[in-house]
């Protein structure tokens, strides 16, 4: 049995970035042996171990041959006669078909060493267009690593890919998945264009205009670029957003993007109450108090103000560019946080012989004269 470290984490320690995630790799193993000297078995679709101890993941040496479409039609063969170059040569691009022994040292037989002193971004083989997935994969790593450039030869077989329609079929939760990693990182922006550029974008985003609207989408995907790590998706709903509105409008077909890409369902409902409320939450301090406590209950705004308050800070980052609108939405939100206040230090008691309607109106008539009290 000889194990190697692979993957991110030999790639991210040559390039002097923090190691988040360590992947290894078992050569002249069995899941047998494996099981037998304590490692616990995770994989569904090939042999994978979790560590007795360091919980790390290890996965038994492996080639793979395409029986199918998309992503996920590949069969596996792991035995203790494949080898390390077997199974590093079914690996995406040749910066993460590194490996490193436990005495330290490199196996790089794709010359991925080299590709990272040349900030390349390279496909080990031809075998590279049997994955759909990794035209998204090589995006993301773009964003990344912002000084590489994706080889010529990798961007033909990117948009041999997208030719041959084999990008349809992805499925949405791993296209959400990539496209979250992507917008993890302060570059997001270059994912995009690398996936313009090869003709992916009109597939995964199909109702996007996304040259009309370049300039607007890179100011706000660069004035969001504190929330890569903490709100990768908020960054998402920001692009579609961004690519999907016109003034104090909202193009409906935005919820085709949505349902292409499995976005998970409280952005969703934040995108429905903002392409439905668009033109109320920017003008919201010029409303009428009643339409103003009616706006805040159908954000839920007293149970879950979070909901509005996330509503507000995407449109402060969508009008950054429009004063007028964005003078609108801060003195809105400072109304709101004045309101939150008064609710605060007003906490009458309702007569408890009300019940059912009558209780909620005489809340809702109470939080209206506190409206009231701020102008």
């Amino acid at each position: 049995m000889r194990i190697y470290l692979v993957g991110g984490a030999v790639r991210d320690q040559l390039l002097n970035i923090p190691v988040v995630d360590k992947d290894y790799l078992v050569v002249g193993s069995s899941p047998q042996e494996m099981i037998d000297s304590g490692f616990k078995p995770i994989g569904k679709d090939f042999p994978v171990f979790l560590h007795p101890k360091t919980k790390e993941e290890y996965a038994l040496a492996r080639t793979e041959k395409k029986v199918g479409i998309g992503h996920k039609g590949f069969t596996f063969y792991a035995s203790k006669e494949v080898t390390l170059e077997q199974d590093l040569e079914r690996r995406d691009i040749t910066i993460n078909a590194i490996a490193l022994d436990e005495n330290n040292n490199y196996i790089d037989p794709f010359n991925g060493i080299d590709d990272l002193k040349n900030n390349v971004i390279r496909h080990v083989s031809p075998a590279f267009e049997e994955d759909p997935l990794r035209v998204l994969r090589v995006a993301r790593f773009k964003a990344k690593l912002i000084s590489f450039t994706i080889h010529e030869k990798t961007y033909d077989l990117m948009s041999g890919i997208v030719r041959s329609g084999e990008i349809n079929n992805l499925s949405a939760e791993r296209m959400m998945m990539e496209l979250k990693k992507g917008f993890e990182q302060e570059h997001a922006f270059s994912m995009l264009e690398v996936l313009n550029d090869c003709g992916a974008i009109d597939y995964i985003f199909p109702k996007i205009e996304f040259k009309n609207n370049k300039d607007k989408i890179k100011n706000v995907l660069d004035a969001s670029h504190h929330l890569c790590k903490s709100a990768p998706n908020k960054r998402l709903l920001l692009f579609l957003l961004a690519a999907n509105s016109i003034d104090n409008n909202i193009d409906n077909r935005i919820y085709e993007n949505i349902n292409k890409i499995s976005l998970p369902s409280f952005e969703k409902g934040l995108i429905k109450l903002i392409e439905k409320n668009i033109s109320e939450l920017v003008q919201f301090s010029s409303l009428e108090n009643s339409k103003q406590l009616d706006l805040l209950y159908s954000f839920d705004f007293f149970r879950r103000p979070e909901i509005l308050n996330e509503s507000f800070e995407l449109l402060e980052l969508i009008k950054k560019d429009n004063k007028n609108h964005s003078l609108l939405i801060e003195l809105s939100r400072k109304l709101i946080k004045n309101f939150q206040k008064l609710i605060r230090n007003n906490q009458n008691e309702i007569d408890k012989s009300l019940s059912g309607e009558k209780i909620k109106k005489a809340i809702y008539e109470e939080r209206l004269l506190l409206i009231k009290k701020l102008y």
